[in-house]
């Protein structure tokens, strides 16, 4: 699976075609396209970031146990 870094980078490229464009129609689809990619890039931060946290609190729980 992609890093969200990646996409990213994805979004960038599209963005850069997009410029590029002279067709307002081609643009906007390499613009939503670029949209699409760094949504994608959101949900794998905020995942990474949940799974961060579960495992802080995981953690802290095991060190209540002890």
């Amino acid at each position: 699976m992609p890093t969200r870094d990646e996409y990213r980078k994805k979004a960038e490229a599209c963005v850069a075609q997009a410029e590029l464009m002279r067709d307002p129609e081609e643009r906007a689809s390499l613009l939503v396209i670029a949209q699409t990619y760094l949504k994608l890039a959101d949900r794998i931060g905020a995942r990474h970031e949940r799974g961060t946290a579960r495992r802080s609190q995981s953690e802290a729980r095991a060190g209540n146990d002890s």
